[in-house]
């Protein structure tokens, strides 16, 4: 009996090492599996990156679109785009005097966690031609503001030379309603509201130079150095002479999605590291300061 005991026994082991794997197997598959992860883990990333950036260029699609149509409804006049960057929309007593494309402002933390005033009729003056609160935010912006302690609700801003005043009349006496955004940052080193320089366009048919299919309208901003709907801008290009205010997002692979006022959406590759790393920002939502806002022979300035 014991004799046949070992046997069975022997059988049995035999058995189990017949259907098991050695050492040296169970290291070879690991090798492969790692082998095949690394080859095809950047594949998926670039594939999801290139979905984000189809996305985001459907959504600056759908905005233009709005922003053409409410144009079309109030005699060729554009929206309004001279939100105050640092006074909450949430908690505002008098929201009528606060019109604009896209009301609120991400500097604020109650705003830059508020959905609902993207689509607040009585602020946001796109809101009967869209109604999508996710068509505000870029599926690639995934920052988390410090003192919102969320990711903001809105990722795009418009050009400060585009748009017509409303929030500025009440404010702090600007020309009537209805009157180009003056452009105050196109100088590029100092703010100045009274600018004649550089040309701002407050009428669809106002886009003579350099035309509509040149003229970017709406763009992904860095999600640093967003605030108000609006995206100060330079127009001062020449050689060791460019300017940074407000700064682009990098998030779809170092490039940022935009649209013009055209229609026509696309995502754009910058050149330069610096045109999408906020630089003189002391805390998010600022904008920045002083002489850093001067970005020499940066090759995007003059895009």
């Amino acid at each position: 009996m014991a004799t046949q005991a070992t046997v069975q026994s022997g059988g049995r082991n035999r058995e189990l090492r017949r259907y098991g794997f050695t050492l040296i197997e169970l290291l070879v598959v690991i090798a492969i599996i790692a082998i095949l992860a690394a080859t095809l883990l950047p594949a998926l990333a670039r594939a999801k990156q290139k979905a984000q950036s189809i996305s985001c260029m459907n959504n600056t699609k759908q905005l233009m679109l709005s922003w053409n149509m409410y144009a079309n409804d109030n005699g060729d006049i554009l929206a309004p785009n001279d939100y105050p960057y640092t006074t909450p929309y949430y908690t505002a007593a008098n929201k009528d005097h606060l019109k604009c494309w896209v009301c609120g402002t991400m500097e604020q933390p109650l705003d830059a966690g508020n959905d609902s005033e993207l689509v607040d009729p009585v602020g946001s003056v796109l809101t009967p031609y869209i109604t999508s609160k996710p068509v505000f935010h870029c599926p690639a912006d995934n920052y988390i503001d410090p003192n919102a302690h969320k990711v903001h609700v809105r990722s795009y801003a418009m050009n400060s030379a585009v748009g017509t005043v409303w929030s500025g009349f009440y404010l702090n006496g600007s020309p009537p309603i209805g009157t180009p955004v003056q452009g105050g940052w196109l100088p590029g080193n100092s703010y100045n509201a009274g600018q004649t320089t550089w040309l701002t366009y407050g009428k669809l048919s106002s886009f003579t130079r350099p035309g509509p299919s040149e003229t970017w309208v709406i763009m992904d901003e860095n999600p640093y150095s967003i605030n108000d709907g609006s995206m100060a801008i330079s127009a001062v290009a020449t050689a060791g002479n460019t300017y940074l205010i407000d700064f682009p997002s990098g998030n779809h692979g170092n490039a940022a999605g935009m649209a013009f006022a055209d229609g026509h959406s696309l995502v754009h590759k910058w050149q330069d590291s610096r045109t999408y790393t906020p630089q003189g920002i002391i805390q998010p939502g600022m904008g920045s300061t002083g002489s850093t806002r001067q970005s020499p022979d940066n090759a995007d300035c003059f895009y």
